[in-house]
């Protein structure tokens, strides 16, 4: 109970309540203990008594220049019984002539102690015995100056709490908690059911379902619900991948192993013996033992991108100089597909070198990689273009292709690994596992560059004479890698380690 957000949350709603009210009651008390209220009435009521004095009506017999003693305490005593307030009279220079009540009450001082102060507001002075006054200043205009002086009120805070204050706080209090609660169980499902719904959905993860989980509540909460699809996503990917790994891989290497077992077994039987079909059964043997070997490379290199110990050369790389040689090599290939195989360099790359740093092994890789994949999937009297061209600080590198091109849905998971596009379309048995675009991706995103894959479109007017699809042309893999500022300072040859967090996005 105690670890359950809603309890939490009722109990954290209770909790400022309760600050709130507390510190609403005290200031309260602090209020009635300083009396403001009080203080106030007196002070207004020291004012009028103040404003007769300054008219010196006749009633109260108080005339100009009165300096006898006893006839001024009679007149202030009268005054005293008249008004009910302390009347006290200094001289014009400051002597105390008169007080109501001082027979019976701690004199005021000797000497006025308010010339400084403001004379139209009510001030508080304390006696010897510790009573409070409230104190008005009248000057007059003969040089006379009285004050009128009150008690503060006291007023009786236990009783007022208990008979004025505390009846309407407690209803009011109620009313609070109530209001708080629903509050709180408002306050407290909006928060706590996504975050049930969140925890519903992991368990359902674990067991292997991979729910999405809507982005609801507060932003806090939307973004852990965002990143457990994210994850969702991810962990789908893999199991994705592990499956066509185990579906692929099973398949790919149960055909050649099928091939060298059977021709080695004929070979040792004997039922070979003519030295031809001796030759051919050992350069089938060879072949599919050169396929196992190149899958078993890939699932190797795939592994080591993976753990971040590939070692990659850093060195001054001229693009031109690689695609060609790498456009020379699949030359004969071409001309036996009958496959017009071209390289364009583009305007804005001139004569002069597109440099790169990289490890130029690795590149020429990735581009032999999309230079197969097209030239295994044009079909005869097709095309293969490479080209070249630089913008701004990114090199691109095109390899398009005339053959089918790509479903729509399968352009975004070729990149994934072993995963292989339909089973129908040309390949045969040079088609691979799926590694070449996944090992490709992880080498180029290594080297701060981009890998995408498109269809080419066909202009409006071709497709509707063709009646073909839009994947008809054939597709084109755009490769983006950074230009070297000054490939003049890495001259010198050095090999680093490439980690999965130095890749680019």
């Amino acid at each position: 109970m105690f670890a359950s957000l809603h309890f939490r949350l009722w109990l954290t709603y209770l909790l400022i309540l309760a600050a709130a009210m507390s510190a609403a009651l005290l200031a309260m008390i602090v209020y009635l203990l300083r009396n403001p209220a009080v203080d106030r009435q007196e002070a207004q009521r020291l004012r009028l008594v103040a404003a007769l004095i300054a008219r010196r009506t006749q009633w109260l017999e108080v005339q100009p220049g009165i300096n006898n003693p006893e006839r001024l305490n009679e007149v202030v005593r009268r005054m005293d019984n008249a008004l009910g307030v302390r009347l006290v009279v200094y001289g014009a220079s400051g002597q105390l002539l008169a007080d109501s009540r001082a027979e019976f009450l701690p004199p005021f001082p000797q000497q006025p102690f308010f010339e400084r102060l403001n004379l139209n507001r009510a001030r508080i002075w304390r006696d010897a015995e510790g009573t409070q006054w409230l104190y008005w200043v009248i000057p007059l205009e003969d040089g006379q100056i009285w004050v009128a002086a009150t008690p503060r009120q006291r007023v009786p805070v236990l009783n007022l709490l208990r008979d004025e204050i505390l009846p309407p706080f407690l209803r009011a209090l109620s009313f609070a908690v109530v209001i708080s609660l629903l509050m709180a169980v408002f306050v407290s499902h909006w928060i706590a059911s996504p975050l049930q719904r969140l925890a519903q959905a992991a368990r359902a993860a674990s067991a292997g379902d991979f729910p999405k989980v809507d982005l609801e509540g507060p932003n806090e909460v939307r973004a852990v619900a965002e990143a457990f699809n994210e994850m969702t996503t991810r962990l789908q990917a893999s199991q994705r991948a592990q499956r066509d790994l185990v579906a692929n891989v099973s398949h790919d290497l149960k055909t050649p192993l099928t091939s060298i077992q059977g021709f080695a077994q004929a070979l040792l039987d004997g039922t070979v013996q003519e030295p031809t079909a001796i030759q051919q059964a050992a350069q089938v043997i060879y072949d599919e033992a050169d396929r196992m070997h190149r899958m078993v490379m890939d699932l190797l290199d795939l592994a080591r991108l993976d753990a971040g110990t590939m070692n990659f050369e850093r060195a001054p790389i001229d693009l031109r100089e690689l695609l060609a040689a790498s456009v020379k090599k699949y030359a004969i290939q071409a001309l036996q597909s009958q496959i017009d195989l071209k390289f364009e360099i583009g305007d804005l790359a001139g004569e002069a070198p597109i440099i790169v740093v990289g490890d130029a092994d690795r590149l020429t890789q990735v581009f032999s990689n999309l230079l197969d994949n097209a030239l295994k999937f044009t079909p005869p009297g097709g095309q293969v273009q490479v080209s070249l061209r630089s913008q701004e600080s990114w090199a691109e590198i095109d390899v398009a292709d005339s053959g089918p091109g790509i479903a729509p849905q399968e352009l975004e998971r070729i990149f994934e690994r072993f995963y292989q596009t339909d089973k129908s379309r040309r390949g045969g048995n040079r088609r691979g596992v799926g590694l070449g675009l996944a090992i490709a991706r992880e080498i180029v995103q290594a080297h701060g560059g981009t890998i995408r894959a498109d269809n080419r479109r066909m202009a409006a007017s071709d497709e509707l004479e063709s009646g073909e699809a839009e994947t008809g042309r054939g597709c084109v893999f755009t490769v983006r890698l950074p230009l070297s500022p000054a490939p003049q300072e890495m001259a010198r040859r050095k090999t680093i380690t490439v980690h999965p967090s130095e890749k680019a996005p």
